[in-house]
């Protein structure tokens, strides 16, 4: 090899290196927002978090790993899967004792015993069947005609013409109305837990992506026909997480929105951009926040302004609101729901201390109960419903 070919092969290194490192850039530039935007938008049906393995279980307590998951405030199910492949759930309550050996809770077996050493999940839902068998309450499987098909949906019988309409988050199911149902049924309000594009059993929207709300109302609406077309003639809408992104949209775009008497929000997203910005920081990568948010208006087809119910208030000044918020909620800025109700003259907020996503009933069932059966027996008691 002759020097001037080493020198040329030398003085080639930088441009192959500095080629090299910015096709990495681009790669991560890309990747990053495009994944984001797909965790986001495509249906898992998962709303699980790893919480351990088993220690040692009674028929009263059972004692996980330590984590962080296993230490939450509250009452949750607990789900896992045993070497077999059979599945198991229960309940576990508030937190008992925990060191560095173990946490141990309240343990209420509502299908099988997990063995020791079994990798277990927390789950908000505590119940996870239907109205009848987790609670004893009557109800009717029905289905509701959408745009894109018939989407299933429970019917709980009530008395009057004032329908609460229940609308679960992204990626739940309806078996999160459950643990607010009870309330209700003592309301005697008529109730219908919906289910929406993408969900299980439902059909999916043409893209097989959530958009956030933005199309998801019109399924609130197909709901809001079947009601009407069954005697409602005023609706109390009831939305978590995503949900509350779907009826806050409805307010905006429903024919049926005049009909809305009363408002119940839980974890609601009020700005998705915030929701994403927030999400970028808690991963210290917030200069991608425009990339992402960008990658999803594109990979969803979606307008995120829209979306932006803090610009928007006035539609919800003269409708009674009460708004659940944890304050330990990883998802939900909590400052964007308590900005939202000081905004609207009838909203009462209603912070919870450690309280995460959709886990302010978790925390303190018998004060949220508390909370929603004094703000729904207003419209119980309303002797328009006769």
């Amino acid at each position: 090899m002759t020097g001037r070919t080493r020198n040329e092969r030398h003085r080639r290194w930088p441009w192959i290196v500095g080629g090299t490192l910015a096709a990495l850039a681009i790669t991560i530039v890309v990747a990053i927002p495009w994944f984001s935007a797909q965790a986001l938008l495509t249906p898992h049906h998962d709303l699980t978090t790893k919480a351990g393995t088993v220690v040692a279980v009674t028929d009263e307590e059972i004692t996980l790993s330590p984590t962080k998951a296993g230490e939450r405030v509250g009452t949750y199910g607990l789900t896992w899967t045993d070497a077999d492949g059979a599945t198991g759930e229960a309940i576990v309550g508030p937190v008992i004792r925990s060191d560095d050996k173990g946490i141990t809770r309240p343990f209420t077996s509502t299908e099988g015993r997990p063995p020791v050493g079994a990798a277990v999940q927390l789950v908000p839902n505590i119940w996870t069947t239907d109205p009848r068998s987790a609670l004893g309450i009557d109800y009717e499987d029905v289905e509701v005609d959408g745009e894109l098909g018939p989407m299933p949906a429970w019917h709980v019988p009530g008395d009057g013409t004032t329908w609460v309409l229940f609308v679960h988050g992204i990626d739940g199911l309806r078996q999160s109305g459950l643990r607010p149902l009870q309330t209700i049924a003592g309301a005697d309000l008529p109730t219908l837990l919906i289910s929406y594009r993408n969900d299980v059993g439902a059909p999916p929207s043409p893209n097989g992506l959530f958009s956030l709300g933005e199309r998801e109302w019109r399924d609130l609406e197909a709901a809001a026909d079947y009601a009407l077309a069954q005697g409602a003639e005023r609706f109390i809408l009831y939305g978590d997480s995503m949900g509350g992104s779907i009826v806050t949209r409805f307010m905006h775009e429903s024919r049926h929105a005049s009909l809305v008497v009363g408002m119940v929000l839980d974890s609601p997203v009020l700005d998705w951009s915030g929701v994403i910005a927030g999400q970028a920081e808690r991963l210290h990568v917030g200069w991608f926040t425009p990339l992402v948010q960008q990658t999803v208006r594109w990979r969803g087809d979606l307008q995120l302004a829209p979306l932006d119910e803090l610009d928007q208030t006035a539609a919800f000044a003269g409708i009674p609101i009460l708004l659940f918020q944890g304050l330990a909620d990883p998802l939900v800025p909590h400052a964007e729901s308590e900005a939202f109700a000081d905004a609207l003259p009838l909203a009462q907020y209603v912070p919870v201390k450690d309280a995460g996503h959709i886990q302010s009933w978790n925390v303190d069932p018998e004060a949220y109960e508390r909370h929603l059966a004094a703000f729904l027996a207003r419209f119980a008691a309303d002797p328009a419903d006769g």
